[in-house]
């Protein structure tokens, strides 16, 4: 793998992520682990008046999750998927529906009548093309037929990185975008962003993401590793889409290496300081260097392979462990101080205490109905 050669000048900064190593910078260079869509949005043009949908038993069903509170969603096989049925719609949308793959806007008169979100984890795992075709077909088996050509809306492509030295600022970003942020924690750069609006490129730490916001730890496993892995992400909305050619989910097809060389080239480039006044005149950081190379190859449209779901539910059974285990403490110690005894509780006393405690508002009938709603949710991706 061909790299620029990295420049040996020692770069000082006050705020540099947390990966800068002792040595220097550019002691291992970015590998990229993942390319490919992560997010898409698009609205369809559905002719919503020949449809099988019964509009009046749609908008009763709505209500329905809406009295039910602690339902939550009402849960419908319509057409050829299983939806949840939300309680609330979208402006301008009357009614929302999802599942794992995908959100679903819609709406009697209204054009376009139908708009969509096609999930992350769906895209990484089947592919853009797989994905829009299986809602087509949904569309069809309700005999929403196509009026006109769908229109993109917003696509946000990703390109992760093995990066174990982030040696890398706010200020080494050059960007055409006038607004610059950044985020950070324990005044230790995570996300640094460059736009707002049509056009949103960030470079963000991606495990600390998924520790703190996310929670997509199913990236582990297409990763390969848990560390050290770094996001470059462009967000691009509507109009900018269309100056690119983008309008339509065959010109994403076609345009988008060229929409995204670009963006990674004349937008926002990421520099290393050599001491010119001029930051665009610094060299390419490794990092960008690489990106460009990994662009002009084309971005992956998901990686269209298997891998095991159980991995996230895994790794969500134990941050619920870890949760339980802090609530087992403070149980402990208030135990202590209500029993008024000087010798600490250990684990297996505090959880026979909280068993009788547990007792008092417990209810079978209502654990079995609970669990199974629960159950239902994290089967239609909720």
């Amino acid at each position: 793998m061909a790299y620029l050669e990295a420049q040996k000048q020692q770069v000082q900064v006050n705020r540099l992520p947390r990966a800068w190593g002792q040595n220097g910078p550019n002691q291992t260079l970015p590998k990229l682990l993942l390319s490919g869509l992560d997010s898409l949005y698009v609205s369809f043009y559905l002719d919503t008046t020949t449809c099988t949908i019964d509009w009046d038993e749609l908008a009763y069903q709505k209500e329905k999750a809406g009295r039910e509170r602690n339902k939550g969603f009402e849960k419908l096989e319509l057409g050829t998927e299983h939806l949840a049925l939300q309680p609330y719609g979208k402006k301008p949308y009357r009614y929302v529906l999802s599942n794992k793959l995908f959100e679903v806007r819609l709406s009697e008169g209204l054009s376009p009548s139908c708009h969509v979100q096609f999930f992350s984890e769906a895209l990484w795992i089947h592919g853009f093309e797989a994905l829009t075709t299986r809602f087509k077909a949904w569309a069809e088996s309700l005999k929403l037929h196509t009026l006109q050509s769908e229109t993109v809306s917003r696509a946000d492509w990703a390109f992760d990185y093995h990066l174990p030295n982030a040696d890398f600022a706010p200020d080494h970003l050059v960007s055409r975008a006038t607004k610059k942020a950044t985020w950070e924690e324990h005044n230790i750069v995570q996300t640094i962003q460059c736009g707002t609006g049509e056009t949103v490129v960030r470079i963000y730490d991606k495990v600390a993401e998924i520790e703190q916001q996310s929670d997509k730890a199913w990236f582990h496993e297409l990763w390969g590793q848990k560390d050290d892995v770094w996001r470059v992400e462009f967000q691009v909305r509507g109009e900018r889409l269309k100056q690119g050619g983008i309008r339509t989910l065959e010109d994403l097809t076609h345009l988008q290496t060229d929409l995204l060389r670009e963006l990674a080239t004349s937008h926002t480039t990421l520099r290393r300081p050599n001491g010119d006044s001029n930051r665009s005149r610094w060299p390419l950081h490794p990092l960008w260097a690489q990106l460009t190379k990994d662009i002009l190859q084309g971005p992956q449209m998901g990686l269209m392979r298997s891998y095991d779901e159980m991995v996230g539910v895994e790794w969500r059974l134990d941050r619920n462990g870890k949760s339980v285990h802090g609530y087992l403490k403070n149980m402990a110690a208030l135990l202590q101080i209500f029993r008024k005894c000087k010798e600490t509780l250990t684990l297996e006393e505090t959880i026979t205490a909280m068993s009788a405690i547990i007792e008092r508002h417990h209810s079978e009938e209502l654990w079995r109905s609970d669990v199974e709603r629960r159950v239902k949710a994290i089967e239609l991706g909720q």
